[in-house]
């Protein structure tokens, strides 16, 4: 299509457009008779109007592709984004994953760290208990010791020097918690005690009564260092005695 202008001129008359396209179908008709042009006439306001919306066109065309790469551009960005949230999804999970393996982990090294603090205390209070034990074994032997030299005469200097020796020993015991067992006269407790001898006979009191301490038993605090070897009382086996006799008027006795 094309339009001629005489603005040069001065001219202020409509301006036409002549239809090129039905100009060439008609000139080559099949037929071979030309077509009458059909020309197309507008006002020139009507051509300043087309032409500011032909610009505006080209301006939104323009408008539109730049719309259109930053919404491409925009578009990527947010696929971008789709992929990071699912990489930053993938990666809290990992995290809480990690996260929990760590408690465990801390979870299972306190338990660790505590089994391992309590059998180091039984192993030193096993240790301990063990020393103790021999230490009374010695300090019973420096009591019989000292018991030897009061016997002595003449001998007052070395009792005077092991008393003190066997009193510092006790000290020491004492300091480590240790005390001496009182049995003698008790009743036999199997958890304290350990039978050595048994005198039978003994009526007089009950039975199971401790008679003699053979051998000293010792606390360690509240528990059993050793225990005590004793000699207890026990009834006598054979009838009583003196249980009443009866005489019948045939001279039979009645038991």
């Amino acid at each position: 299509m094309m339009y001629m202008s005489r603005r040069e001129k001065g001219d202020e008359s409509p301006i036409i457009f002549e239809d090129f396209f039905d100009t060439f179908i008609n000139r080559r008709g099949s037929n071979g008779r030309q077509r009458s042009s059909e020309n197309l006439t507008v006002t020139k306001e009507e051509f300043q109007k087309l032409k500011a919306k032909a610009e505006n066109y080209e301006t939104l065309v323009d408008e539109h592709k730049k719309v259109k790469t930053w919404n491409d551009q925009l578009m990527k960005e947010l696929d971008d984004m789709k992929k990071d949230a699912r990489n930053f999804k993938k990666l809290e999970e990992e995290k809480e994953k990690m996260l929990r393996s760590l408690l465990q982990i801390r979870a299972d090294f306190d338990n660790y760290k505590k089994r391992q603090e309590r059998e180091n205390s039984n192993y030193k209070q096993y240790v301990l208990e063990r020393l103790l034990e021999k230490l009374v074994s010695h300090y019973d032997d420096l009591i019989r010791a000292l018991n030897l030299l009061k016997m002595l005469e003449g001998a007052d200097g070395i009792r005077m020097g092991f008393e003190i020796i066997v009193k510092n020993f006790k000290k020491i015991l004492e300091q480590e918690g240790v005390r001496p067992m009182e049995a003698e006269g008790q009743k036999f407790d199997p958890y304290k005690h350990e039978v050595i001898m048994v005198e039978e006979g003994r009526d007089d009191i009950p039975e199971n009564t401790i008679l003699e301490v053979l051998n000293n038993g010792y606390f360690l605090n509240s528990k059993v260092l050793r225990p005590a070897k004793v000699k207890i009382a026990k009834k006598s086996q054979l009838p009583n005695l003196n249980q009443k006799i009866e005489i019948n008027q045939d001279n039979k006795i009645k038991i």
